[in-house]
C-alpha cells in the first residue's frame, strides 16, 4: 500500500499547490533555526574538535539569509527556491566535513532531514529526487572525509539509521500530502477546490488588511458551458476545462492562486495586485479561452478595507454577471 502511495505520487509530478510566501517563510524558517542552532552549539560545552571560526561564520550568516528570504517571502522567484535549498546542503556538508570527528559529523548531519522534509513538501517528484541525491552524495562525501582523516573507524551504524530516519519521515509527509490534496484538490482540474481555496483567500484577505490593502479576486465562467455538454457530452467538457485550465495558469503570475468552485465557475486570486495592474491579467484570462475556441466572462473586484472574504468574492460575483448581462466574452469590474 505504501509503496503504491509513493508511485501514484511520483506519477502525478506535481507538488501540493502551496503558496510562494509559504515556501518562502519555511526556507527562511529552517536557515534561522538552522543559524541559531550552530551558535548554541558554541555557547554551551562543545568538542575541541569542531572549528569555532567556522561555526560562528555560518551560524552568523544563516539567520541573515533567513531574515533576507522573509521580508522577500511574496516576491522571490520561484526558481530560486532550488538554489536556496542546495545552498542549505551546502553550509550542511561544511558543517559534516570540518567537525573533526564521526561523533559531532554524523550530530551535524540530521540537518540533511531537512532538505529531505523541504523537498518533498514544495518540490515536484523529480526536484526532490534531484535535492535529495545531492544530500545524500554530500552526506556520503563528507563521511569519507571524516574516515580518512583518520578521526575514528567506519562504522555502517550512522547513515543506516540516518537513511532509515529519512525514508521513514518522507513516507510519512507523502501520506500526509496525499490526505491534504484530497481535501482541498479539485481532481478534474488540478487546481484548488472551494476548500482550498477559502483558505488561500482568507489568508490573502488578512496580508492585505495588515499590509498595503492590494489584493484583486476575479471570478470566471465559461460561456455557455451547458450547451457545450449538452451538444458533445461531459466528457468534452470535461478537456475543455482542464485545457482552459493550463492555458489560464500560464496566464497568471507566479504567487496567483487558480479554484474551480463548482461546475464551469472558477476564482483567481491575485495578491499584492492593483486593480490597474489586474486588468491585463484577466484580459489574458480571457484572450488564453479564445484561443481555445471558447469564450469566458470574468468579473473582477479589488479588496476594499472592512472586506471580508465573503464580501470580496460576492462583489467578484456580482461584477461577473454584469459581464453577462453586457454580453458574454469581457471583463466586468465591481468599484474600482
Amino acid at each position: 500500500m505504501i509503496i503504491g502511495d509513493v508511485l501514484e505520487w511520483v506519477r502525478r509530478a506535481h507538488p501540493f499547490p502551496y503558496p510562494r510566501q509559504t515556501a518562502a517563510s519555511s526556507m527562511a524558517l529552517l536557515y534561522i533555526s538552522g543559524g541559531v542552532t550552530v551558535l548554541l552549539v558554541l555557547a554551551f560545552p562543545h568538542p575541541q574538535t569542531i572549528s569555532v571560526g567556522v561555526l560562528l561564520t555560518l551560524g552568523g550568516v544563516a539567520p541573515v539569509i533567513g531574515l533576507g528570504l522573509y521580508r522577500f517571502r511574496y516576491t522571490l522567484p520561484q526558481q530560486a527556491l532550488p538554489w536556496l535549498l542546495s545552498a542549505g546542503t551546502g553550509i550542511v556538508s561544511i558543517l559534516v566535513s570540518t567537525s573533526g570527528s564521526r561523533t559531532v559529523g554524523v550530530s551535524f548531519s540530521f540537518f540533511f532531514l531537512w532538505v529531505v522534509m523541504y523537498s518533498l513538501l514544495f518540490f515536484s517528484p523529480l526536484g526532490a529526487a534531484a535535492q535529495i541525491g545531492i544530500a545524500t552524495a554530500a552526506y556520503g562525501v563528507c563521511l569519507g572525509s571524516l574516515h580518512t582523516s583518520g578521526a575514528s573507524p567506519f562504522s555502517a551504524v550512522e547513515p543506516i539509521c540516518l537513511v532509515a530516519v529519512a525514508t521513514t519521515m518522507g513516507l510519512v509527509i507523502i501520506r500526509l500530502a496525499k490526505a491534504r490534496e484530497r481535501s482541498e484538490i479539485d481532481p478534474l482540474t488540478r487546481v484548488l477546490n472551494r476548500r482550498g481555496l477559502d483558505r488561500i483567500l482568507e489568508a490573502e484577505v488578512n496580508t492585505a488588511r495588515r499590509g498595503p490593502g492590494l489584493l484583486v479576486v476575479a471570478m470566471i465562467d465559461v460561456d455557455h458551458f451547458k450547451t457545450i455538454n449538452d451538444t458533445y457530452g461531459h466528457p468534452a467538457g470535461d478537456r475543455l476545462l482542464q485545457v482552459l485550465v493550463s492555458a489560464w495558469q500560464t496566464g497568471l503570475r507566479t504567487g496567483d492562486t487558480l479554484g474551480r468552485i463548482g461546475g464551469d465557475e472558477f476564482v483567481a486570486v491575485l495578491p499584492r495586485c492593483s486593480w490597474q495592474d489586474a486588468a491585463p491579467i484577466l484580459e489574458r484570462l480571457r484572450a488564453a479561452a479564445e484561443k481555445e475556441g471558447t469564450t469566458c466572462s470574468l468579473g473582477g473586484a479589488p479588496w476594499q478595507p472592512g472586506d471580508s472574504t465573503s464580501l470580496l468574492l460576492g462583489r467578484a460575483d456580482a461584477a461577473l454577471y454584469q459581464a453577462k448581462r453586457l454580453g458574454r466574452d469581457r471583463v466586468a469590474w465591481n468599484a474600482i
